[in-house]
């Protein structure tokens, strides 16, 4: 039975590595995200039994382990079911990352792209020569996978408070405040222009998990005393950002309209 009960638990310590590792296993080259994911399906995603039903192999074997470490627990090699326990608990918490991911890709649109202005906007300059799957161009005309609606609808529909906002504050305050705030909010400043029209920052964002980036571009424009700021965040690699840059826009401003009020 303690042999059954180790075996079970180094299953589950086995499957919850397997997810760890996806990202950082990416972000190290030792993969592609791509292989990253297959990686996480691989041990998380329901497989048929016997066709008459679905199991997931983490949660399978996290469950498992769980009955195996509190016979162990009642049998008294404590050890071993404090261990079994352990890595059950280990591979449930793992099995939930890509349940998460999948429930975030269900309730955002299948979009990667985020602006402020649809008509004009904000132009990725700098990130455009860097490496990438997503053209730096915008591309809201494009329709969304699955769906009837464009990218620039699916936005629309999606996160309809998206939209400029003017500050209480002049174009070079702005700027400053800009400057601060980026690296606040884990973002790299990587290019900063002073054209006829305003200031043109760009920043990065790297995830920490598969080290993703993110190209973050903020176009402040004077209005009189005043400072439009307009906005567009897009994910360099991946079709669905899981309402990643949406979120980070949103964050943004929420920090902006506090340092400016």
């Amino acid at each position: 039975m303690r042999v059954l009960i180790t075996l079970a638990s180094l299953a589950a310590f086995g499957c919850a590595l397997a997810i760890a590792i996806a990202g950082p296993g990416a972000r190290l080259g030792w993969w592609d995200y791509g292989t990253g994911f297959d990686i996480m399906r691989s041990v998380a995603s329901p497989l048929d039994v016997f066709g008459a039903f679905k199991l997931s192999p983490i949660f399978t074997i996290a469950g498992l382990s769980a009955l195996g470490g509190l016979a162990a627990l009642i049998m008294r090699p404590r050890g071993v079911g404090l261990f079994a326990l352990f890595a059950a608990a280990a591979a449930a918490g793992a099995g939930m990352v890509p349940i998460k991911m999948r429930e975030a890709a269900l309730a955002n649109p299948f979009i990667h792209d985020i602006t402020t202005d649809f008509e004009n906007p904000p132009a990725i300059i700098t990130g455009a020569g860097e490496e990438r799957a997503n053209p730096p161009e915008y591309v809201g005309d494009e329709m969304v996978r699955n769906s009837e609606l464009t990218v620039a609808e699916a936005q629309r529909e999606a996160f309809p408070d998206i939209a400029p906002m003017v500050v209480n504050a002049g174009l070079d305050e702005t700027r400053e405040i800009v400057r601060e705030l980026l690296p606040s909010l884990k973002m790299e400043i990587v290019d900063e222009t002073l054209t006829d029209e305003g200031w043109h920052i760009e920043a990065t964002y790297t995830s920490f998990w598969y080290g993703f980036i993110d190209d973050f571009v903020v176009r402040l424009t004077p209005q009189g005393s005043m400072t439009r700021v307009d906005v567009r965040s897009k994910s360099r690699v991946g079709l669905s950002d899981l309402g990643a840059n949406a979120a980070r826009v949103r964050m943004f401003y929420e920090k902006l309209d506090a340092a400016t009020m």
